[in-house]
This record gives C-alpha cells, structure tokens and sequence, in this order.
C-alpha cells in the first residue's frame, strides 16, 4: 500500500488517539496528493435532523430528512455531500468507482426533492492534513488503514462504523494494544 496515496480508503483512529476531534473516529480519504489530504469523518452525528438549515441551503421544502455529520474541524460552516452511485453532475470528486463526494448545493436539492442520489450522508466541515502531516500520523500509529466498504457508510450504525470497520481488517480493540516508547 502506498501510504503517499490513500484516496478512496478509510483511517480508523487507534484507540490511543487523544484529539478529541478524532477519537474513535472513521475519516474516509476523499483526496490524498503530495499537497495534502482531505477526508470526512463518516461516524459522529452532528445534528439528527438537517431541516434546521434548509434555508442555509437554499431549500424550501423537503420529502426526506437525514442528520448531519461532523466531518472534521476545518471549516465546520462547509458542507459536504457522500453519495453514491456517482454523477458528474454536481462537480463531484470521485473517491471510488460508484462514490463521490462534492460541496454542491444542487445534490441536497435534489435530496430534499426526491430526486437525488440513492444512497447519501451530509456533513458539515472536513479533515485536512498538510503535506506529509498524514505520512507523519500514520507512522506514529495515530491511524489505521482500512479498504473502503461502501456499506460501512451507509448501512452500518455511526456508533458502530468504527468497530466495524477495524473488523474488515480483522482487529480486534478489545484485544489492540497501544504502546508509546522510546528506543
């Protein structure tokens, strides 16, 4: 695995990870280039309802509601649509063949109107590394790799995501031990 490339999988944090930001958290890597990496945490609900702001997104009415997630702490007022299968359409990034993620008002429209993507998670803010700051994470065992399994997004419970995401690689946090040392 080329760790300099994680877009399209998932980082589960180690259980040791002490930002609260991203205790116990799944960021699935939606970009990863020698400038950096952005990502959305795909587990914490931020709000369980996002008809509080259908007006911030220029929304009327809508058929269906659905909560919204905290995807990180870089601009938290920025939102964010996973969806799948993937359109071009709304000027998508495409992390794998059938999922994209974009900022676009126009597929929350099409939500609210019944009328967008089949399968879908809104969030609100992203998580961003610099350059080589998430090169640097990984070697520190901040993170953990995982393929990305469509369903864990949109099948799974959030309060379930994390541990079951560590399950497709087959560990175990009942059983996973943290160490820090020095040599």
């Amino acid at each position: 695995m080329d760790i300099r490339n994680l877009s399209g999988h998932f980082l589960i944090a180690a259980p040791g990870m002490e930002d609260s930001n991203f205790s116990r958290t799944v960021v699935l890597i939606c970009e990863h280039t020698s400038e950096g990496a952005f990502g959305l945490i795909v587990n914490k609900i931020l709000m369980n309802s996002f008809k509080p702001l259908l007006s911030a997104f220029e929304i009327v009415k809508t058929s269906v509601d659905l909560p919204i997630y905290y995807g990180g702490p870089v601009k938290p007022e920025q939102g964010y649509v996973i969806y799948s299968p993937y359109r071009e359409k709304y000027g998508a990034i495409r992390v794998a063949k059938s999922l994209a993620v974009t900022a676009s008002k126009e597929v929350l429209q099409d939500i609210a109107a019944g009328k967008g993507p089949a399968r879908y998670l809104l969030a609100l803010g992203f998580s961003g590394w610099a350059p080589n700051q998430l090169e640097q994470e990984l070697m520190t065992d901040s993170w953990i790799v995982a393929p990305l399994k469509e369903d864990i997004i949109f099948d799974i419970s959030p309060s379930d995501r994390w541990k079951e995401t560590a399950d497709t690689i087959g560990i175990d946090f009942g059983r996973f031990f943290c160490s820090g040392g020095s040599a």
